[in-house]
């Protein structure tokens, strides 16, 4: 509500501006009305009072002639007629007789007209009215009326501009209700996985202990038809298990309740340990597996439990989605290299490719490769993939074990995030896809490596 609250304030602030600005337009209006009129008037006097000098010279020049009579209109008329393009009129009077008239007799009555007294003959007193029929009136009514219809479309666009901003702030108060709604609706959703994931794990934990006890013969042997029930009690209880894992992890991201705890890890028996424990599923699948991980490789400081999580999830579908062929794990050192003319640079033929794709190509990183010869990943679900309860050629629904959550990989990246690198995606259909693992490597640690390769007859990685 505070920002609906804001939102009228700032229509209140638009709307006073604008409407000052049309006051002071209109007073604007008056004020260049009024000096248009005063202008005129002043031209009007100026004409006027020219023309009365040049009728009271000729006046002086034809003394002692009678003036009333016609032959006067040839005397001054000339002029009158020398007058201004904007005049339309003008008259000699004398007493109650017009002595001169020329142009348009109407036009002394309608027309904006100026009157001046002048010497007549013996003493006389005659007054000359000069009229000017076009004037400033047909300017002044353009001018108010293209006034009054910008005055008129402010005006409309005022109240169309503030019942929209007023449109625009109810809905922006109805999209923050809904957005405190959705969030907390995710808030209690966070909350909710976190719950169910930890109290469901406590007995799942039980379940699996109790069957391990029961395949060990604590509480008696087995018998033959018992084993294969007792088997399928605890791959399931495992696979649900790794799930429940699954689902708390990645509430524990999202809520941001994940720690990570660093450790000096030297990466090759790290791999290999690793790998040793899904050499079984390996086997199982027919598949051929290999490693491939540089003993001269710079240590990496890192959590643990996490890298071990992320090779595990990136193994797992490897085998997971290659029917045929093979599975392999390689590393690589990205981005650094010895100084020029202290040894042998350490670069591979893949690094330019490996480097352009790096999270940060001026720090040196470790690329750990899972790579597969699988069924591939199409471009179009290469982005999605990493995206919470996303699969892609997943199983039939029936079948959980081979459908999984859709959470291993969204789980992998933002912990690899979390660790400071990044995971990326290389995969052609039908050919095999290569899932890149960024580590980033401190620089303390590349010192011995760099002094190594400094050493005459060093051994290139």
């Amino acid at each position: 509500m505070a920002r609906s609250s804001l939102a009228r304030i700032s229509v209140v602030g638009f709307t006073v501006p604008l409407i000052a600005a049309l006051l002071l337009m209109a007073g604007a209006l008056i004020a260049s009305d009024r000096a248009l009129m005063r202008s005129a008037a002043a031209q009007l006097r100026i004409d006027a009072e020219q023309t009365r000098v040049a009728v009271e010279h000729a006046l002086k020049d034809r003394a002692g002639t009678d003036l009333t009579r016609a032959e006067l209109d040839s005397a001054l008329r000339p002029l009158l007629l020398r007058a201004p393009a904007e005049r339309s009129a003008a008259a000699l009077v004398a007493g109650g007789d017009t002595i001169l008239v020329t142009g348009r007799r109407a036009a002394l009555r309608h027309d904006p007209h100026y009157a001046v007294a002048v010497a007549g003959p013996s003493g006389a007193v005659w007054l000359l009215t000069v009229a000017h029929g076009r004037g400033v009136a047909a300017l002044r009514t353009a001018m108010w009326v293209l006034s009054l219809i910008t005055v008129a479309i402010l005006g409309v666009g005022v109240i169309r501009e503030r019942r929209q901003a007023m449109r625009v702030s109810e809905r922006s108060a109805e999209l923050e209700r809904l957005y405190s709604e959705v969030a907390r609706a995710n808030t209690a959703k966070s909350e909710f996985l976190a719950n169910i994931s930890h109290e469901l794990r406590t007995p799942l934990n039980a379940i699996v202990g109790f069957v391990e006890l029961l395949k060990d013969g604590v509480y008696g042997d087995l018998s033959p038809r018992q084993v294969p029930p007792v088997d399928r009690i605890a791959a399931s209880a495992t696979h649900l298990r790794h799930l429940v894992d699954q689902v708390l992890d990645i509430a524990k991201i999202a809520a941001g309740r994940l720690e990570v705890h660093p450790e000096t890890l030297v990466l090759r028996p790290f791999v290999l340990n690793v790998a040793s424990e899904l050499e079984s599923l390996v086997n199982e699948r027919g598949l051929s597996f290999s490693i491939a991980v540089g003993a001269s490789l710079p240590r990496v400081r890192t959590d643990p439990a996490h890298l071990r999580q992320i090779l595990v999830n990136l193994i797992g579908n490897a085998v997971k989605y290659t029917p045929a062929g093979s599975v392999g794990v390689r590393a690589r050192m990205v981005g650094a290299s010895t100084p020029a003319g202290s040894g042998p640079r350490r670069d591979t033929p893949d690094d330019p490719f490996l480097a352009s794709r790096s999270p940060d190509v001026r720090r040196a990183w470790i690329a750990l490769q899972v790579v597969d010869t699988g069924v591939g990943i199409a471009p179009a679900d290469q982005a999605r993939i990493f995206q919470e309860f996303e699969q892609v050629n997943a199983g039939p629904r029936g079948d959980s074990m081979q459908r999984g959550t859709g959470l291993g990989l969204a789980i992998s990246r933002r912990l690899a995030q979390l660790l400071g690198g990044d995971i990326g995606l290389e995969s052609q259909v039908g050919k095999g896809s290569t899932f890149t693992l960024w580590l980033p490597v401190h620089p303390t640690d590349l010192e011995p490596l760099l002094a190594a390769a400094a050493r005459p007859g060093a051994p290139v990685a």
